[in-house]
């Protein structure tokens, strides 16, 4: 018995040691992460300064901090060189440097006009806290994202849009939540100059894109994914008028996370966020700068790590790559320093005499294309560029109307539809047969614009999937924002041909 208490005084003890040792060890671990800040990674951007020896690093915070201290060192271990540095905070760098927000509200559902109000009361109280210096756009979303006031409203116009706002939706039409917005980035927050731009949605998070939640998980990716690229943040506010609502949240606080925004949700009984919402989601916004680096003294390159001190005791620390050093020290990379031809007097005598032949053969037939091309009056000369036209500033299109009619009546072979988005959303059925699209009178469906071409597009049945086609049109075809030559579609997909959009529907 004896023995058997020692054994089992023996394991305790060892079992204590184990476990005054995990303690320690989360103990510093959370003591590590109190004391690091977080970095919106898709914020960080890095460049050399042209004409200087300089990288400069704009960043921003993912916590309303204010960074109080910043040092850049060069190298590692016992290498270590302290580099100059200049930090300057957001606030402080002149404009374009404040930040454009696009706030939109969800007021799809029809039924509920107090959540669709308790949202615009919340944009109110944000507008009332936002700096002079920042601007802001408003946009409703229903069927599809509408904007209400367009960046550069002045606040009368803000508060009209914001009273403006009133439930839109229908039972019949289907809410694409995040296809409506990731369009909205390139339409709107792409072409802004300012330093940081923000989305800011208000919704109760129910995407309904055909196809279920796998179609759903797709779109809100390709979202994430463009959000991204631009380096733009995704703000959600939750608005569930159940609790069992809020599963809905899932999606808004999976973008949030992925694009470095924050995801809030309302008080389901009242309707209320919390007091402090607005005051995070703008020092958030503002919480960074700007870091010039001075590398006019560095012999050696290498990777330079900044480390950035704030008001609280926390650290952020960002990793500058050794490649990025050698662009601002002008230092060819070691691919660079090998010629691309050996030997540079004799570089003709490698090229076989067949390919001059066939580089004859195709500058003769391009020319005889252009010439072919000049003949065509009604084509344009230059591919129209999205990002080239002004900013509605009102619901009305930035073009005219498209107006479109369908000589042949054609039976559907299907229940699949394209929906005309700028011409009353009028609905053409796609037949068996496959549908003919462009200025011409030969087509299916004829659509009088100047940008879209006398034969632009080709919408046919292939497999048991309808595809789009671009048949040699000048503007080109674009789903979903992207060109394609030939792409397969889905529900919900938008399509543009020059600057006609319209809506592949099957139900």
């Amino acid at each position: 018995m004896k023995q058997a208490f020692l054994r089992k005084s023996s394991g305790f003890t060892a079992g204590a040691a184990w476990l005054g040792l995990f303690a320690a060890m989360m103990g510093n671990l959370m003591a590590q992460t109190a004391t690091e800040a977080r970095v919106a990674a898709s914020s960080v951007q890095t460049e050399p300064v042209a004409g200087g020896k300089e990288i400069r690093v704009t960043l921003r915070l993912m916590d309303a901090l204010t960074v109080t201290s910043v040092t850049a060192t060069l190298g590692a271990g016992a290498t270590k060189n302290p580099v100059p540095i200049l930090w300057t905070a957001f606030d402080a760098l002149p404009p374009p440097a404040d930040c454009a927000w696009m706030v939109v509200v969800d007021n799809s559902n029809p039924a509920r006009q107090q959540t669709i109000e308790a949202c615009a009361d919340a944009a109110r109280s944000f507008l009332k806290l936002l700096p002079k210096s920042d601007t802001v756009m408003i946009a409703s979303l229903a069927r599809d994202l509408v904007v209400a006031a367009p960046f550069g409203s002045t606040p009368p116009q803000l508060e009209a849009a914001l009273a403006g706002m009133k439930a839109e939706g229908d039972a019949s039409f289907t809410t694409l939540i995040f296809q409506n917005v990731k369009h909205a980035l390139a339409d709107h927050l792409s072409r802004r100059a300012e330093a940081r731009r923000c989305v800011v949605l208000l919704t109760d998070g129910k995407d309904e894109t055909p196809g279920g939640p796998l179609r759903i998980t797709e779109r809100r990716n390709e979202l994430i994914t463009e959000a991204r690229k631009l380096g733009i943040p995704v703000h959600t506010l939750g608005f569930a008028e159940k609790a069992t609502e809020a599963n809905y949240f899932a999606d808004l606080k999976e973008l949030s996370l992925q694009t470095d925004g924050l995801h809030i949700p309302a008080a389901v009984s009242t309707r209320q966020l919390p007091p402090d919402t607005w005051p995070l989601l703008i020092g958030v916004m503002r919480s960074g700068g700007t870091a010039l680096l001075d590398l006019a003294d560095v012999k050696e390159s290498g990777a330079l790590r900044l480390e950035l001190t704030c008001d609280t005791g926390r650290k952020a620390v960002i990793e500058i790559p050794k490649d990025m050093v050698e662009a601002a020290l002008h230092v060819p990379s070691a691919s660079a320093q090998t010629p691309a031809i050996q030997n540079e007097g004799a570089w003709h005598e490698s090229i076989p005499a067949w390919s001059w032949w066939a580089a004859g053969a195709v500058i003769l037939l391009l020319l005889v294309l252009m010439k072919a091309r000049t003949k065509n009056p009604q084509a344009p000369q230059a591919r129209t560029s999205p990002a080239a036209r002004p900013e509605a500033p009102s619901k009305a299109p930035v073009h005219e109307m498209p107006q479109t009619e369908t000589p042949v009546e054609v039976p559907p072979a299907s229940n699949a539809f394209l929906e005309m988005m700028d011409a009353g959303n009028k609905r053409h059925p796609l037949p068996a047969k496959g549908l003919k699209i462009g200025s011409g009178k030969h087509n299916d469906v004829v659509v009088k614009h100047d940008s879209v071409s006398e034969y632009h597009c080709l919408v046919s049945l292939q497999n048991g999937e309808w595809v789009i086609a671009d048949t040699n049109s000048v503007n080109g075809v674009q789903v979903n924002g992207t060109h394609y030559h030939q792409a397969t579609l889905s529900p919900g997909d938008v399509i543009q041909i020059g600057e006609v959009r319209m809506r592949f529907l099957a139900e």
